[in-house]
């Protein structure tokens, strides 16, 4: 692990004035132990425990894995660790490290995800636990040049997968046919995994959801939320593709939903509230006299947190009090339903810099048409 990596767990264990910190991540939600040592793992659970040294020493780590596969891969690849060790033993080994360890508190961080088993293991042992809940997250959410690089190439292959989908509904193909025209191009070039929503059609559309059946017919929008992960990383683009020529209407409406996108833009830098944010893309709506349709009823945030999860924090809504930082990266999307047109789409992601941001996306900022 690199230092840097131990040093958070460090701060830590201090910060909650505990012996050791363990970090338990589970499949479905992997970033905090892929984020500290950089590996991903194909078992159910993975775990980084951290116990902390004397005054002068800086504490041992250790990484604990469900699969045999896992703890082999752990082992070629993992440097600065103790020792790596099995989690599908009943908590057994995690008990006998904390035991030697002479481990009375510990801080856990599991995302509420923690195995009632190993819970109870570790309290029979005599340590007690602790919620540290939430600052691996905190941690997270400013990225250094090289994450967000990272993001960038992620969001490179949302980019180049975009033209697959506008092709594919130009061709005729079904929601299913199109994802998984866009799915293999997407592995081709080296994506492990991508979240993508979809939907087709025009004022009965209130969202996106996964694939189904539907064929674009002429003047319907067919949306997406196109979300590649390359190496850990997410980051995904929000589009609106017109079957045909779009009418005045379509226009219209889409337009404000440009004037929207940019006025969140606009105040996406360092020390502004992301409230103001959300405000400033609900105003346009509001302006236009769309405000009832900028509610939980018809639409959920108006931009989120990009990382190693595809929805980080912040949320981009009205009444969320937070205060953005500089190598924060945020998608920026107004997306919501319009009585006139259907739901409609559009968002980027940015990385907030110094003084503004700067956008990672590259794909062309407009109502798509396919044949």
């Amino acid at each position: 692990m690199e230092q840097k990596k131990i040093n958070i767990l460090t701060s830590m264990a201090e910060k909650f004035d505990v012996g050791a910190v363990l970090v338990y991540s589970s499949a479905w939600r992997k970033e905090n132990f892929r984020y500290l040592t950089s590996l991903n793992f194909y078992g159910p659970n993975a775990v980084v425990l951290y116990i902390r040294g004397a005054a002068s020493a800086r504490g041992d780590v250790y990484i604990f894995l469900s699969s045999p596969y896992d703890e082999g891969r752990a082992r070629e690849s993992l440097e600065g660790v103790k020792e790596i060790l099995p989690l599908n033993d009943g908590g057994a080994s995690l008990v006998r490290v904390l035991e030697s360890g002479r481990v009375k508190n510990l801080g856990l961080s599991d995302g509420g995800l923690f195995p009632a088993l190993l819970a109870r293991s570790i309290r029979d042992c005599g340590a007690e636990i602790k919620s540290a809940e939430g600052y691996i997250e905190k941690t997270r959410y400013s990225k250094t040049p090289e994450e967000v690089e990272k993001l960038r190439a992620a969001v490179n292959l949302a980019d180049r997968a975009f033209p697959t989908f506008v092709d594919g509904i130009s061709r005729g193909l079904n929601e299913f046919q199109i994802v998984a025209e866009v799915e293999y191009a997407l592995k081709k070039m080296g994506a492990e995994d991508n979240f993508m929503l979809i939907s087709t059609g025009q004022k009965e559309v209130f969202g996106m959801t996964p694939p189904m059946n539907r064929v674009a017919k002429p003047g319907d929008l067919v949306l997406t939320e196109l979300t590649p992960q390359l190496d850990g990383w997410w980051c995904q683009i929000c589009r609106t593709v017109v079957k045909g020529e779009p009418s005045g209407v379509q226009k219209r409406i889409f337009d404000i939903f440009m004037e929207a996108e940019e006025a969140g833009l606009a105040l996406a830098r360092p020390g502004v509230n992301i409230n103001d944010v959300a405000k400033a893309e609900n105003d346009v709506f509001r302006k236009y006299g769309y405000g009832d349709y900028i509610t939980s009823q018809y639409t959920r945030v108006r931009g989120h947190g990009h990382g190693m999860h595809l929805d980080e924090a912040p949320t981009v809504n009205e009444g969320v009090d937070f205060v953005i930082e500089e190598g924060m990266v945020i998608v920026i999307h107004p997306n919501t339903y319009n009585p006139e047109t259907g739901y409609m789409v559009m968002g980027d992601p940015v990385v907030v810099t110094k003084n503004g941001n700067s956008m990672l996306s590259v794909t062309e900022r407009k109502l798509f048409q396919a044949k």
